[in-house]
């Protein structure tokens, strides 16, 4: 998966061959756990994307991976 950036924010997303516009970023948090034993450290968003769809996503902050979590309906 690949975000698509504007201005410092999330302007779209691609997954696969599949793109999608993001309109709203409805909510974002970190998660940092056990950093001193190689825990988790990942920025989170749910996005709403322009058909509607509300999605979780997240990127690893130690390799710049991103990975769709969750797809809402």
């Amino acid at each position: 998966m690949r975000l698509q950036w504007c201005e410092g924010e999330i302007a779209g997303l691609r997954i696969g061959t599949v793109r999608l516009m993001v309109v709203e970023v409805v909510r974002r948090w970190r998660v940092e756990a056990e950093w001193w034993d190689g825990g988790p450290a990942r920025d989170y968003f749910t996005l709403r994307t322009a058909d509607g769809s509300l999605l979780d996503v997240y990127g690893d902050r130690r390799n710049g991976e991103w990975f769709l979590q969750r797809l809402m309906d």
